[in-house]
């Protein structure tokens, strides 16, 4: 029972070795992986001499430059153009704003004037029925002083007291008669002035609409200009976000040429000019994964040497034991 455990438990903790170096080389290729790729992004210019796979990555990256290049003459053309759009919006803006305060101010003398007409006209209006108030109630009188008149004309044999009354009725109806037809007088001038008022109230009204009729117009345009632009804007939105999407493309398929130009200096022992530690890292990174390798092979070289009975009857009675504990907790759980 002894060699069994002891043998078992060496045999686990050799596998559980296994399993933390493979995490631990996992995320050291990815290191080695960034740090190629780096190298190659760095030194790929140095590499032209070498074989036809590594000039053909070579060209490839060239390639991708000059894409790359023209995308951002691309893109900076289409910040050109966003700008012109802008710039071209605002100056629609500027001009929109001038034309409505020109129009405005233009309206509200227009619409004081129009405003002033139209209470005048109201005035004469109100005046002129004051006036045909008035006549009808001098009208009345007229007839009442004059039916009062022809009463005294048919007196027989009047007395002085007569006479002094129908004298006063005359002067009477002779006073009412002017008055009436003074007052006809202002009405009719006052219907001519209110006559006066319309054709100036029309024109008024026909002025203040051409206003708000080019105030409309103006806005419109604003409208339309805006969407118009608006419309164009988002085109040049879109194509920048297609360059730039394009541009991030190529930013990852760079990748797997610098790495393999960086792959290509490494194995050359060929550092890079500007930044030559990168080659240090590359190298030391490769050393790091080999002897993990070694690591490797040796603990499965070990877990081979152990007898394969031994082993499943471990790990059966490891199995059975935590199926027994598993149980046990659930049960006081």
């Amino acid at each position: 029972m002894a060699p069994l455990a002891r043998e078992g438990y060496r045999d686990l903790r050799r596998r559980l070795r296994m399993l933390r170096i493979a995490v631990m080389r996992y995320r050291l290729r990815r290191d080695l992986y960034q740090a190629e790729t780096e190298l190659g992004w760095l030194g790929w210019e140095q590499v032209e001499f070498y074989d036809e796979m590594t000039t053909a990555e070579v060209k490839k990256i060239q390639e991708f430059e000059n894409t790359q290049a023209f995308l951002q003459n691309t893109s900076a053309e289409l910040s050109g153009r966003r700008a012109a759009l802008d710039a071209e919006l605002t100056r629609e803006k500027t001009a929109h704003d001038q034309t409505l305060a020109s129009l405005t101010a233009d309206r509200a003398p227009l619409a004081a004037r129009l405003q002033e007409a139209e209470t005048t006209r109201q005035k004469k209006l109100e005046s002129i029925d004051r006036f045909d108030r008035a006549i009808e109630e001098m009208s009345v009188a007229e007839k009442r002083l004059e039916a009062l008149s022809e009463s005294y004309m048919n007196v027989q044999n009047p007395t002085i007291a007569i006479r002094i009354e129908a004298r006063e009725l005359s002067d009477q109806l002779g006073q009412v008669a002017l008055e009436k037809k003074l007052v006809a007088a202002d009405k009719a001038t006052a219907a001519q002035e209110a006559v006066a008022l319309e054709s100036t109230i029309d024109r008024l009204r026909t002025d203040l609409q051409h206003i708000d009729e080019a105030t409309a117009a103006a806005r419109e345009n604003l409208s339309g200009a805006a969407r118009r632009v608006t419309d164009q804007v988002r085109v040049v939105e879109r194509e920048k976000k297609k360059s730039s999407l394009h541009m991030a493309h190529l930013d990852h398929e760079k990748q797997k040429p610098y790495q393999f130009i960086g792959s290509c200096l490494a194995d050359h022992n060929i550092a890079p000019r500007n930044q030559p530690q990168i080659l240090e890292k590359v190298l030391a990174l490769r050393e790091r994964n080999v002897q993990l390798g070694e690591t490797v092979n040796r603990l499965r070289a070990a877990c081979a040497a152990v007898d394969l009975g031994l082993l499943i009857s471990f790990y059966f009675l490891l199995f059975a034991v935590l199926i027994a504990l598993s149980a046990i907790a659930f049960h006081f759980a």
